[in-house]
C-alpha cells in the first residue's frame, strides 16, 4: 500500500514551517507590525530544505547498495546530489545575508561571497534541470526536432520580452545611475541573466513534458525566478519582510518537493507513470505566452522605441530580436508544416497500398496467384448486361492420385504450374481464375472473346495435358473445358446474366467428363462436341 505522505519525514516540518512564515508574514504585513524575527525563519527554511533534500539523497544512495557519501553520476541519486548541493549553497547564503546584513543592520556591499554562493546555487539548478533533460527516461511519444525547436522559439519569444520589461524598468534605470559602482551594475545584471536562462529552461520543460512528479519543480523554479525579477523591477522600492520574500520561501520549497518527487517518478518504470504532454489550461496558456509577449513588445516600442536614450535603444534592440524570432518560428512552422504534409502524404500511399494489397488478398488465390471464387463471382456481377461474355470452365482430369502418390506438396506444385500455363494462355482477352481445388476458368468481356474462346479450349486441353515435373518424378494430366457466352446463347435470352452462362459453362463441362474427359464442349446455337487428339 502507498505511504500516503510521499516524501522523507523531514518534508512535513518544511512545508510547516514555509506556512507558519507565510502566514505569520502575511499578518505582520496586514496589521503593520514589524517581527524582525521571522529573518530567523526566513534563513531556517532553504537550512530544513537541505536536511530534506539530504534525507532523501542519502535514502536513494542506500537503495542502489552504497552509502550516503557516494555520489550517483548521472543516475537518479546524482540527481539529488547536484539538487542538495545547489540548495546547500542558497541555505548558506541566506544565512549569512540575514546573519551579516538583516539582523545587524548593515547595508550589504556591492559584492560579497553571498554572492558567490547565490552563483552556485544557480548553476545548481541548472545542472538539475540538464541532468533531468538528459536521463531521458520519460514514457510517451518521442518528440521531433521540429516540435522541439518550435518550443524553444515559443519560450525564448516570451523570455526576451520578459528581458525587455526588465530592461525597461530596472536594468536600463539602473545602468544609467551614476550612483552605483560598476561592480554593483554588472552583479544585477548578471542576477538577470541568470533568472531569464532559469525561465527559458523551465517554459521549456513546461511545453516538452509534463508530469505531476515534475510540476513543483517547475513551478518552483518559476516561481523563484520571478520574485527575483520583481526584486530588481523594485529597485529602492522592496521593504524586508514583504510578501515578496514568501515567493522565494515557496520558490525553494517547490525546487526541494519538486526534485524529490521527480526522482522517485523516475524510479519507477516507464509504463506505470503518469505522463501529460500539454492539454487543459496549461497548454492553452503556453500557447498565448508568445502572441502576449509580442503584444507587450510592441506597446513597449511605441511608448519608449522612439527614445534615443539608451532605454529607447535598448527596446529597439528587444523588439528586433522578439520579431527575427517570430520570423524564425514563422519559418520553422512552415517547415514542419511541409514535414507533415509529406508524412500524411506518404501514410495516405501507404494505406491506399496496404487497402489495394488487402484488396488483392482478398480476390486473388494465394497458391496459384489468379482470381479466386470471390473475384471471379464479383468479376461477373460488375459485368454490364451488353458486354460480350464468355466462360471457360475447366476440370482437371486425374488431379487426385497425385495428391495420393506424391504428397500435397506435389499437387501444389502441380497447380501452381497449371496457373502459370493458364496465364499464359490467357493473354488480354481473358482472365484466369482458380476457383478452389483442381476447378479453374477463363473469363472474357472482350467482343473477340466468343470467337476464340474454342481455339483457347483447345490450345488450354492440350497445354495442361502436358507432364508434370515432380521431385521424385513426373505427371500426366488431363483436363476438361466447357465453353459458354452470352452471344452463343442470345437466342434463348438475350439478357442472360453472368451466373446464367456460368451454369450453361459448367452444363458443357460436365458433358465433357461424361464424354470421358480430356476434351471440350462449347455450347452455341449449334451444339459443338470437339475431341481432341490423343485424347
Amino acid at each position: 500500500m502507498m505511504n500516503r505522505f510521499p516524501l522523507p519525514w523531514l518534508f512535513a516540518p518544511l512545508l510547516l514551517l514555509a506556512g507558519a512564515y507565510t502566514a505569520l508574514l502575511a499578518w505582520g504585513v496586514l496589521a503593520g507590525v514589524d517581527l524582525p524575527w521571522l529573518d530567523l525563519m526566513y534563513g531556517a527554511v532553504p537550512v530544513v530544505a537541505v536536511l530534506a533534500v539530504g534525507q532523501a539523497w542519502c535514502a536513494q544512495v542506500r537503495s542502489q547498495g552504497g552509502g550516503c557519501l557516494r555520489a550517483g553520476g548521472w543516475s537518479a541519486s546524482g540527481r539529488l546530489g547536484w539538487a542538495l548541493l545547489s540548495l546547500l549553497a542558497l541555505a548558506v547564503a541566506e544565512v549569512a545575508y540575514v546573519t551579516l546584513f538583516d539582523l545587524s543592520g548593515v547595508e550589504a556591499p556591492d559584492v560579497s561571497f553571498v554572492d558567490g554562493l547565490y552563483y552556485l546555487y544557480y548553476l545548481g539548478l541548472l545542472g538539475v534541470l540538464w541532468m533531468d533533460r538528459a536521463a531521458g527516461s520519460q514514457p510517451g511519444r518521442p518528440v521531433s526536432r521540429g516540435v522541439l525547436g518550435g518550443w524553444l522559439l515559443d519560450s525564448l519569444i516570451t523570455v526576451v520580452v520578459v528581458g525587455e520589461v526588465s530592461w525597461v524598468l530596472a536594468v536600463s534605470p539602473l545602468l544609467q545611475d551614476s550612483g552605483s559602482s560598476v561592480v554593483f551594475k554588472a552583479v544585477s545584471a548578471s542576477y538577470v541573466v541568470l533568472d531569464l536562462t532559469l525561465l527559458t529552461v523551465g517554459l521549456l520543460l513546461l511545453r516538452r513534458r509534463l508530469e505531476p512528479a515534475r510540476l513543483p519543480l517547475v513551478l518552483g523554479l518559476m516561481v523563484y525566478v520571478g520574485a527575483d525579477l520583481a526584486y530588481l523591477l523594485l529597485g529602492d522600492q522592496y521593504q524586508s519582510r514583504g510578501m515578496l520574500d514568501a515567493l522565494w520561501v515557496w520558490g525553494t520549497v517547490g525546487q526541494a518537493v519538486g526534485v524529490t518527487l521527480l526522482t522517485r517518478a523516475q524510479a519507477v518504470p516507464a509504463d506505470a507513470a503518469r505522463v501529460t504532454r500539454g492539454g487543459g489550461w496549461l497548454d492553452t496558456l503556453l500557447r498565448a505566452l508568445p502572441y502576449a509577449a509580442v503584444t507587450v513588445a510592441c506597446t513597449l516600442l511605441i511608448l519608449r522605441g522612439a527614445a534615443s536614450d539608451l532605454t529607447g535603444r535598448g527596446v529597439a534592440w528587444f523588439t528586433v530580436t522578439v520579431f527575427m524570432l517570430v520570423m524564425l518560428r514563422q519559418g520553422q512552422g512552415f517547415v514542419e508544416t511541409g514535414r507533415l504534409n509529406r508524412r500524411l502524404t506518404a501514410q495516405a500511399a501507404e494505406l491506399e497500398r496496404s487497402r489495394d494489397e488487402m484488396e488483392h488478398l482478398a480476390h486473388h488465390d494465394g497458391l496459384t496467384g489468379l482470381l479466386n471464387r470471390d473475384g471471379f463471382y464479383r468479376l461477373l456481377l460488375g459485368a454490364p448486361d451488353h458486354a460480350e461474355l464468355t466462360i471457360l470452365m475447366i476440370d482437371l482430369d486425374g488431379f487426385k492420385p497425385v495428391n495420393d502418390t506424391h504428397g500435397h506438396a506435389a499437387g501444389d506444385a502441380v497447380l501452381r504450374e497449371v496457373g502459370l500455363r493458364l496465364r499464359g494462355l490467357a493473354g488480354q482477352a481473358f482472365i484466369p481464375a482458380r476457383l478452389g481445388g483442381d476447378e479453374f476458368a477463363l473469363v472474357s468481356l472482350d467482343p473477340r472473346g466468343p470467337e476464340l474462346a474454342p481455339l483457347l479450349a483447345g490450345q488450354v486441353v492440350q497445354a495442361l495435358a502436358r507432364p508434370y515435373r515432380l521431385p521424385g518424378g513426373s505427371a500426366q494430366l488431363g483436363a476438361s473445358v466447357g465453353v459458354a457466352s452470352r452471344a452463343a446463347s442470345a437466342v434463348a435470352s438475350a439478357a442472360a446474366g453472368g451466373e446464367v452462362i456460368m451454369q450453361r459453362a459448367d452444363a458443357a463441362l460436365y458433358r465433357a467428363k461424361r464424354a470421358g474427359g480430356n476434351r471440350l464442349e462449347v455450347e452455341a446455337v449449334t451444339q459443338v462436341s470437339a475431341p481432341v487428339a490423343g485424347g
